[in-house]
């Protein structure tokens, strides 16, 4: 085959192409530090990077949540430290004001302090993280207090359940609840009994209880409830007594279901409490002043079983504690009743408020031992996951991050092929038109 000046110079040209491109791939190499630029050049090693920068990532965001978790505990701890510190200060007054040798107007002027013991409490209710208050459940664009110390929430028919956790990811599979729920620190107070001021503050909880469901529509076809005679059934539970509740028809509406359940627990009421059914956003809703259990099912073993998930319940399923607007804090309220017996001269109601100053104070620090566990396993979680980031960084670095001694090797050894190239092909290519005229 007949090789010509031509194709010497072409082939020339590729390679030296050829090696140009090499030195620059190794160059880029260098520059960014990476053993691969592009997915061709490693396609198993970009598909580990990119699982190991997905960890990283992830990492990174419980280590942000924990972090939020963190400071929504420490603003909770502060707030119940300074309640504690103000039943501490009030205890102090009220055991000096016992004293029988104090005046009125010495009553008075300890009176006068307890009211401004009994505001900072409403201030340290309504205390706020990042412009989310800490204590009104899911609300957290709501105040838990209006300025006279009674629940808001925003008022008209908002409610605060003992279920309204916030909970947030802190690993795989691994939750944290971050907020505490205000009836659990300032109790409540049905306003009427004072006798109810010396209850302790869990107790005032099983005052006012509320049972949701979750939403349910029933006009889908799928999720309408047929019961045919002799109807399904299921058992409502004070923990005194038992209801059963049997309903019979085919119900398409969630109104009309509750309807149905009000006629059987008006038909067959409890002695004592009563048992109240609403539909609340799509939701079934039973209400009572004392703890209620839902059951599927009844105590006769040929009864037809009713799944209670039909109607967004589940079996078992216990009621918690609620507030509603207007309803009264129990910690406030005996903050108020002490203020007006030193203003009434009251030695017995004075005395009286020694012992509901020590049990809230019992509360409060039971509640403050359960946030220092939180707190405790926060930063034991957050420890962890920098070791995990850190143990992921360095897989994703020996995975990755080139070798840079070999590779300026490697770019010297290619600058070196790539002169002594342009050397040969100058020899090459040398002759030119005069030489061949000559």
């Amino acid at each position: 085959m007949r090789v010509t000046n031509s194709m010497m110079i072409n082939n020339l040209m590729r390679n030296l192409n050829k090696n140009l491109g090499r030195m620059d791939h190794l160059q880029q190499k260098m520059a960014s530090g990476k053993q691969f630029i592009r997915p061709s050049d490693d396609p198993i090693g970009v598909s580990r990077s990119l699982r190991l920068n997905t960890e990283v990532a992830t990492m990174e965001q419980y280590r942000r949540n924990t972090d939020d978790t963190q400071s929504w505990l420490d603003t909770t701890e502060i707030a119940l430290n300074n309640i504690a510190s103000i039943l501490h200060r009030a205890n102090e007054l009220t055991v000096q004001a016992a004293s029988e040798t104090n005046s009125i107007d010495e009553r008075n002027a300890i009176a006068s302090e307890i009211k401004e013991l009994r505001n900072q409490l409403v201030q340290i209710g309504n205390a706020s993280y990042a412009g989310s208050y800490i204590f009104s459940g899911y609300k957290t664009d709501k105040a838990l207090f209006d300025s006279d110390g009674k629940y808001y929430l925003g008022g008209g028919t908002t409610r605060l359940t003992l279920d309204e956790v916030i909970e947030t990811n802190i690993g795989l599979k691994d939750r944290m609840a971050m907020n505490l729920v205000g009836q659990r620190v300032f109790g409540l107070y049905n306003g009427i009994d004072v006798d109810d001021l010396d209850m302790k503050t869990v107790d005032t909880l099983m005052q006012r209880q509320s049972m949701k469901g979750v939403y349910t529509d029933l006009s889908i076809a799928e999720n309408t409830i047929n019961a045919p005679a002799p109807g399904l059934n299921f058992t409502i539970s004070n923990g005194v007594d038992s209801q059963a509740v049997n309903i019979t028809g085919t119900f398409d509406d969630l109104n009309v279901l509750a309807a149905a359940i009000k006629t059987e627990l008006n038909a067959t009421p409890f002695d004592e409490p009563n048992v109240y059914i609403t539909v609340q956003n799509s939701r079934l809703v039973f209400e009572s002043n004392t703890v209620l259990t839902l059951q599927s099912g009844t105590a006769d073993p040929a009864d037809p079983v009713f799944d209670v998930s039909l109607m967004g319940m589940t079996n078992n399923q216990t009621s918690v504690s609620r507030v509603d607007p207007g309803n009264q804090s129990q910690l406030i309220a005996i903050f108020d009743q002490l203020i007006s017996d030193l203003e009434d001269d009251n030695t017995e109601g004075i005395n009286s408020g020694i012992s509901r100053i020590g049990n809230q104070a019992s509360n409060i620090n039971a509640i403050r031992s359960e946030i220092g566990v939180k707190s405790n396993r926060a930063e034991l979680t957050i420890n962890r996951i920098l070791d995990d980031t850190l143990n992921l960084k360095g897989l994703l670095s020996k995975n990755e991050d080139a070798d840079i001694a070999e590779v300026i090797m490697k770019v010297k050894m290619e600058e070196n092929v790539y002169q002594a190239s342009l050397s040969t092909g100058a020899r090459i290519i040398q002759p030119s038109l005069i030489d061949f005229l000559r």
